[in-house]
């Protein structure tokens, strides 16, 4: 066989080999942020309930905690809901959320329905906290440390196997100084 007649069969398996470690090997939820190891971006929105109140990145320093990025019209969020309920009740890692892009009334009205596992809610109307913080679409959980590091970022549904596997043990090692 010549070289001609091979080329066609390398550039065939050559796609092949990509195309197996695309689908076997990636991690979708685990999109790369430039902002993994540095500080929370400094923000400073109003808080769902009381909008004179202001929720400002400085209220999550202190102790690990989890910042949710959320919205009611996010199919996935309300599949999510149920986890963060739980993460709350059992395991009391402090969650603060942004809802992302939502109507006030409609956010207060779904976490009264469906109760509330966030320790404060910050109003971002307009995205731009989520800009900051380079979102690419709702949910996304990130993990903040005491010191107001951004240590980890969940792209998509939270789930019990993804906490229990991943988020979690990153929460520990930080709750011990790690």
């Amino acid at each position: 066989m010549t070289l001609k007649k091979l080329i066609p069969f390398i550039i065939l398996f050559a796609l092949i080999g990509l195309l197996y470690r695309a689908l076997f090997y990636s991690k979708p939820n685990e999109l790369p942020s430039a902002l993994l190891g540095e500080s929370l971006p400094a923000f400073h929105l109003p808080n769902l309930y009381e909008s004179q109140r202001v929720f400002s990145s400085k209220e999550m320093q202190g102790h690990v905690s989890l910042l949710n990025i959320w919205a009611t019209w996010c199919y996935a969020c309300r599949l999510e809901h149920p986890t963060l309920m739980k993460i709350k009740e059992k395991y009391h890692v402090p969650i603060y959320s942004i809802v992302y892009k939502d109507d006030v009334d409609d956010a207060k009205m779904w976490l009264n329905k469906q109760g509330n596992p966030y320790s404060i809610v910050g109003n971002d109307s307009n995205g731009d906290v989520a800009i900051d913080l380079g979102v690419y679409g709702t949910p996304e959980t990130y993990i903040i440390s005491p010191k107001g590091t951004i240590l980890y970022r969940h792209v998509g549904m939270l789930n019990q196997k993804t906490w229990e596997e991943v988020l979690y043990p990153i929460v520990r090692k930080y709750e011990k100084g790690g």
